[in-house]
């Protein structure tokens, strides 16, 4: 990721590197045109809660540009995951993608339904059927 802006909380004023607070969530913002080198702007967007008061705060974590590959999405991921058929541990898929447990765990059964696979979230795996 390329040069990184403070983030300042819009309550109480603290700031911060986006590398210095744990984030609670991550996700890519691609742009929708590529600049004249035919390259796009991929934006690390994440979510913080301030170390002060704790309030919840989004922003660009960092930007980069080069080219956009589907297999580095947290929705490719975590389809590909429930796709194989294959028992996987929940807590590995979250770190690899950047996600909390607890989100996984909640995303996890809307695929389910969505994809109309067989499984269920047994303890940190998630074991089809």
């Amino acid at each position: 990721m390329a040069k990184k802006k403070l983030i300042k909380c819009k309550h109480c004023g603290e700031e911060w590197l986006p590398t210095d607070v744990p984030t609670k969530k991550e996700w890519n913002i691609v742009s929708p045109m590529p600049d004249k080198q035919g390259n796009v702007t991929i934006t690390r967007m994440a979510t913080w809660d301030c170390p002060q008061c704790g309030k919840n705060r989004t922003g660009a974590k960092g930007k980069t540009k080069g080219e956009f590959k589907e297999e580095d999405t947290p929705k490719y991921k975590i389809e590909h995951a429930l796709d194989s058929g294959e028992k996987f541990n929940v807590t590995d898929l979250a770190e690899e993608i950047g996600f909390d447990v607890e989100s996984i765990k909640k995303i996890i059964p809307m695929y389910l339904k969505k994809k109309n696979i067989k499984g269920k979230i047994d303890g940190e795996f998630f074991i089809p059927k």
